[in-house]
């Protein structure tokens, strides 16, 4: 088993699954536009000379299949999502509840590109797309409000009308000049965290939304050329100098055309969405939502004792189902911009780890593995395929020896995707299960066991650095012997050559400033924690212990 931050909880409390959540509110999506198509057939829906009719020029078979198929591929998006949470739900339980005003905060700061702006290179061009995106689609729902509110009721005419098409004629705009922005940029400018993971969906994704964006303005135009261009449509200052394009005689097949053609590309983006990387919209905000958590920040998660468990018969990760349900919806969650990359010092320094690439192959695994299998989080090569879902089957020895764990890749995400965790768990699983861990490592490790330090030094000597001082250090822990303060001095401060200075001239201002302080000498042992930052918590946890019960006592 693997430990998570409330191991007892998936026994004791019986939860909703996710995936069933989502299959309901499929089923409820699809009953619920249907519901919608017969609500807006309803008579009553007036007639204002400044306002738009709604399914204006569309016959009325057209406006059925529209109706069946938006709520087919509304339920089918959900359903694809529902998948990907079962998919999720191969991993361990880790409790993510409470601290309810955090998550709210932190899922405000991912629907509103908050974290994206901490890179102003990139956040002009997500903003445009995004927030374009977002006004149009609020846009469309607005006008569907308004259709089935009873003619009393209705709000879009006259000036707020005009206000209406002004708005989304500058929406549409900003939209396609970020979709530009961003095909430059992937295409042109190319930097590299972008150009090695552009895919061929990516094209087509840009296409796809610029499609959107594009047939939009299209049947806006052709319905204005095919009323004559009324003034009153001005307001529409793309829209309406577009119309002069496109002849009155032939606007009503042309506006028919673009009709079905936007409603054909808004369906296929229903269905790419939780298939592709696009499915961060969705899953960024929900992960930033879910990142609080019990553990101070930097907190490695807590191990049961190792020492004295007798029914542990897997430590760490190395299968799909001993990694966290959080840490695999984080493989869903990640946007792939490559800033973990940029700031990792190991990958800076050209070791072997790329940060962003642990993520992405412990996602491939899981998906490819999956039954039925998903979608990966970015395209791969054909040639990439798995047998099982043990995530080595992809992510090397190497990578992971390599992180120091810093923690800045975890900094740096835009989503919150904790991967030093992720790489921590497989340490402890090749250390412990595998004993696979670099030789250095190994020597490390005896000498933590034999000398309770990692320079494999005589411990007795831990406390020879004071007799280069002029005054006396207490030694805590003899009889009679007490102090104010504890200086903890640690491995480097007592046998590292360069340290010992440091730890030197730290006595002596303690001891100029009147700071009654000793130390423990040869009963201070190494914490353990450079064995417990490879994943040897065995060896932390023996050191850890007898220094607790050496400060208890």
């Amino acid at each position: 088993m693997t430990t998570t931050e409330s191991p007892s909880e998936e026994t004791t409390t019986q939860r909703p699954k996710l995936s069933f959540i989502l299959a309901v509110l499929a089923a409820v999506s699809f009953v619920g536009t249907l519901f919608l198509w017969w609500l807006g057939s309803l008579p009553g829906h007036g007639d204002h000379e400044i306002a738009r009719e709604v399914f204006g020029n569309i016959p009325d078979i057209v406006v059925a299949f529209f109706y069946v198929m938006v709520a087919a591929g509304i339920a089918t998006s959900i359903l694809l999502f529902a998948g990907r949470a079962r998919n999720w739900e191969r991993g361990t339980w880790e409790r993510r509840s409470g601290e309810w005003k955090r998550r709210l905060r932190r899922f405000i700061d991912g629907v509103s590109m908050r974290t994206v702006a901490e890179r102003p290179d990139a956040a002009v061009m997500h903003a445009m797309i995004y927030w374009g995106f977002v006004v149009l689609f609020f846009g469309t729902v607005t006008l569907e409000i308004d259709h089935l509110l009873p003619a009393d009721f209705k709000f879009l005419h006259g000036v707020v009308y005009q206000g209406y098409s002004l708005i989304l004629d500058i929406a549409a705009l900003v939209f396609l000049g970020g979709l530009l922005w961003a095909a430059v940029r992937r295409y042109g400018i190319r930097p590299w965290r972008i150009r090695t993971k552009t895919r061929a969906e990516d094209a087509w994704i840009l296409i796809l939304l610029a499609s959107i964006g594009v047939t939009g303005l299209l049947v806006e135009a052709a319905r204005i050329s095919l009323l004559g261009q009324p003034d009153f449509e001005k307001w529409s200052f793309v829209g309406f100098p577009l119309a002069s394009l496109i002849p009155q005689s032939s606007a009503s097949g042309f506006h028919q055309a673009m009709w079905i053609a936007h409603a054909l590309v808004f369906l296929a983006f229903l269905i790419v969405l939780p298939v592709t990387k696009l499915r961060h919209m969705i899953t960024t905000p929900v992960n930033l939502a879910l990142s609080p958590k019990e553990r101070p920040k930097g907190a490695m998660k807590e191990m049961p004792n190792l020492l004295e468990a007798t029914d542990i018969e897997s430590v760490g990760a190395a299968e799909v189902g001993e990694f966290t349900w959080k840490q695999l919806l984080d493989t869903d969650a990640c946007t792939i911009c490559g800033r973990c990359t940029d700031v990792c010092p190991a990958n800076t320094t050209g070791k072997p780890l790329d940060p962003r690439e642990i993520v992405l192959k412990l996602g491939t695994v899981a998906a490819m593995s999956a039954d039925p299998a998903l979608s990966p989080p970015v395209g791969v090569d054909r040639a990439i395929t798995v047998s099982s879902d043990n995530v080595f089957e992809l992510v090397t020895a190497e990578e992971i020896w390599a992180c120091t764990t810093c923690r800045a890749c975890d900094e740096a995400c835009p989503a919150d995707i904790e991967i030093v965790d992720k790489i921590l768990d497989m340490r402890r699983y090749k250390s412990l299960m595998e004993a696979e861990f670099p030789t250095e490592l190994g020597k490390a490790y005896v000498s933590m066991e034999n000398s309770s330090n990692v320079y494999g030094v005589d411990q007795n000597t831990r406390g020879d650095w004071t007799d280069v001082l002029d005054f006396e250090v207490k030694r805590l822990g003899e009889s009679g012997v007490t102090a104010e303060y504890l200086m903890w001095v640690g491995c480097a401060g007592s046998f590292d050559d360069r340290n010992r200075n440091v730890t030197i001239s730290t006595a002596r201002l303690l001891h100029k400033a009147g700071v009654d302080f000793g130390i423990l000498g040869a009963k201070e042992l190494c914490t353990g924690d450079p064995a417990r930052r490879t994943g040897n918590e065995y060896v932390f946890q023996g050191l850890a212990l007898q220094n607790i019960e050496t400060l208890n006592d």
